[in-house]
């Protein structure tokens, strides 16, 4: 599976209907990552928070470890997504502690190769 490079937007959507924000969002996804089902793009997006905000790491971390989280079961996708998480991380302006973020990642590798079982955020 190859890497896409077009970036999601993180479109404004604070005072959208919940409904539209979720189709919003679900159709970002959908075109950085193509192979993902409308059906599981929403269900991602529902676990995103409304974007009132100009775009971030955490928004961009959020996002992208919900895809990974509702796609765990397809492993060839979440490296992909990893990898991305990985890149975002590496060029990040705003100098927020990634430690947390590199952890989190560190431990999605070590799911994707089968030394643990997919990390939950509270666990960490």
């Amino acid at each position: 599976m190859e890497r896409v490079e077009n970036n999601m937007d993180f479109e404004y959507n604070g005072n959208m209907i919940e409904n539209d924000r979720i189709e919003m969002v679900a159709l970002e996804i959908i075109k950085k990552y193509p192979q993902i089902s409308i059906e599981n793009a929403r269900d991602i997006a529902m676990l995103e928070e409304r974007i009132s905000e100009d775009k971030n790491i955490k928004m961009q971390f959020n996002r992208l470890y919900n895809i990974m989280l509702i796609m765990q079961s397809d492993k060839t996708l979440v490296k992909l997504v990893c990898a991305d998480l990985i890149d975002i991380l590496k060029k990040a302006e705003d100098k927020v502690d990634l430690k947390y973020y590199f952890d989190v990642a560190f431990q999605i590798l070590k799911y994707i190769s089968d030394e643990r079982s997919f990390p939950f955020l509270d666990e960490l």
